[in-house]
């Protein structure tokens, strides 16, 4: 009978909350004695709440026992039992109201004593069975130090349950001490041998859980040796299966791969240049049969193994991927037409990045831009990086970038020098007499370099006096043309002299200009300002071998005539 009102305080707790509630406020303040306005103390009350439940109470053990009464004189079967009937339904009654009267004894703590535990519901116990190996190698790992918080949580959940308890004992012998009535005094002893069991069983789980609790502490291990014993039992066990599963894993991948290498060099649709639809759509189905048959080769390695945690892993790691790509493939559509060779961006175009132009090498998740004419001159692109870009068809004279290693150029602001190094980061140009100037590439191509290694034209104006009119014409040009021609062919080699012209220009306002007009090579680019020296000094020698005047500016001052009076 104890042992059932013991299992089902919480439905009592619910029949009689009214009482529950009054009687707890009186019971928690009992040992403080407070006194009321008419001088009453909390224990009195107390009292005589219970004896407003021992009175049904008698009443119904009466009944039950008067029911026993009939049930022995009872003639025949079918009176046996409709008295059997009333008796469980009085018993159940007899046991409710027990519950309610040591609840309100107990107070909050016989609510409190026995904490129960929320069930699991379907859900959670179908999740608890799929991570089943995942919890079971946890459970495994941490097995020693759960124990022990188990234990000290134990003891703690003990020690609380002794004092609540001790409490509730104490409450009896004082309110059995108070009061007189027989049939009241026979529940209170009967209460208190109840909580009394309870108390001394708190007694000796607290003495076991000590106990274990210190032979726990006694039998841990340093962390070290926890540590070393961990990787070992790790590399003997999981370590194995991971290498093994690793290696079945590249070996599906590079067979595939090498496979489709061999089948792709006599396919009649990879010939070519360029690659086609066909054959883009042909290397990407490789590509994911290739990691297929690396998943599955894993997969029957943990399988064959029995590593039923390693599997569970890269199952839960493959359903949480692909549900992720059905969430996150519809944003990557434009992405796997760039892939194709469908989008904006396509194979062995000229595309403009950074300011700078590249050649579109290959498109793949990441795609290879190259410049042939920079030092380092490729990039790995992200593919999503290519969204938003257009290439177009290349012209083949179109130059990949205005210079090369070691060209002479010279800038728009002046800047004349070798490019001795060009990446897509910067340009560094070594000037006459070894200083270096670097520019960022872009600003160096908004300087507009002129490459004079290609070839150069050198143009300037000499003039004479008007002196020389009557042979400014014909004479004059022939002349410095074969001097001039004449003395660099010599001193630079033919095939360093292209040509030279002298030309009329204009007549100005002292002297007979003449342009001249000489075309070099791109070797003599080293030489560009001391070419346009030497031919001013040739210009000089010619006029004094011909007695030509060169002129100077001349300024006449006019003065005005005084005015007439």
């Amino acid at each position: 009978m104890t042992e059932v009102a013991v299992h089902d305080q919480s439905m009592r707790w619910m029949l009689l909350t009214m009482i529950l509630l009054g009687a707890a406020g009186h019971i928690a303040a009992a040992d403080s004695a407070v006194v009321n306005g008419n001088g009453a103390s909390a224990l009195d009350r107390s009292l005589a709440s219970l004896k407003s439940v021992i009175e049904p109470l008698s009443g119904a053990n009466d009944e039950l026992e008067k029911l026993r009464r009939e049930l022995k004189q009872a003639a025949t079967e079918e009176a046996k039992q409709a008295i059997q009937i009333r008796i469980d339904a009085e018993r159940e009654r007899v046991r409710q109201l027990r519950g309610n009267f040591r609840d309100i004894l107990g107070g909050v703590e016989a609510a409190d004593y026995e904490g129960g535990e929320s069930a699991e519901t379907g859900m959670q116990n179908q999740i608890s069975e799929l991570i089943q190996p995942v919890l079971g190698e946890l459970r495994e790992a941490t097995s020693g130090p759960r124990e022990l918080e188990e234990l000290r949580k134990s003891l703690g959940t003990w020690t609380e349950r002794k004092r609540k308890a001790d409490t509730v004992v104490a409450r009896i012998k004082d309110l059995a001490s108070r009061n007189k009535d027989k049939s009241l005094v026979s529940e209170l002893d009967s209460a208190r041998r109840f909580w009394e069991s309870r108390q001394a069983e708190a007694v000796g789980q607290i003495g076991v859980i000590s106990a274990q609790i210190e032979e726990r502490e006694r039998q841990q291990k340093p962390l070290w040796e926890k540590l070393s014993g961990m990787f070992s039992q790790f590399f003997r066990s999981r370590g194995l299966n991971l290498l093994l599963a690793l290696l079945a894993g590249v070996s599906g991948f590079v067979i595939v791969r090498r496979f489709y290498a061999s089948l792709r060099r006599y396919s009649p649709v990879h010939r070519g240049g360029k690659g086609t639809l066909t054959s883009r759509i042909s290397d990407i189905l490789a590509m994911v049969l290739a990691i297929v048959v690396a998943t599955i080769g894993i997969v029957l390695v943990f399988y064959v193994r029995g590593d039923w945690l390693l599997l569970t892993l890269v199952v839960i790691l493959l359903i949480g991927g692909a549900w992720a790509g059905k969430a996150a493939l519809p944003p990557y559509l434009d992405q796997i037409r760039m892939l194709l060779n469908l989008g904006s961006v396509r194979e062995h175009e000229r595309v403009v990045h950074l300011g700078l132009p590249w050649r579109v090498a290959s498109i793949g998740f990441f795609t290879t831009f190259t410049n042939p004419n920079l030092q380092g001159g490729v990039l790995r692109i992200p593919i999503r990086d290519l969204m938003g870009m257009t290439s177009r068809d290349p012209d083949p004279k179109e130059p990949w970038f205005p210079t090369e290693e070691d060209d002479w150029v010279l800038l728009a602001d002046g800047t004349y020098g070798k490019t001795i190094t060009q990446t897509p980061e910067q340009v560094v140009i070594l000037r006459l007499g070894g200083s270096l100037k670097t520019y960022p590439t872009t600003d160096f191509l908004a300087q507009t370099p002129e490459n004079l290694s290609r070839g150069f034209r050198i143009s300037c104006v000499f003039g004479i006096d008007y002196q020389h009119q009557s042979d400014a014409i014909g004479k004059v040009p022939g002349v410095l043309t074969h001097a001039i021609s004449s003395a660099l062919a010599s001193e630079f080699g033919r095939e360093g002299v292209r040509s030279v012209r002298v030309e009329f220009s204009a007549a100005a306002a002292s002297s007979l200009d003449y342009e001249i007009l000489a075309d070099f090579d791109g070797s003599l680019g080293s030489r560009y300002n001391a070419l346009r020296r030497r031919i001013q000094r040739l210009c000089v020698e010619t006029c004094n071998a011909e007695g030509w005047v060169i002129p100077f500016t001349q300024i006449t001052v006019h003065q005005a005539s005084p005015e007439k009076p």
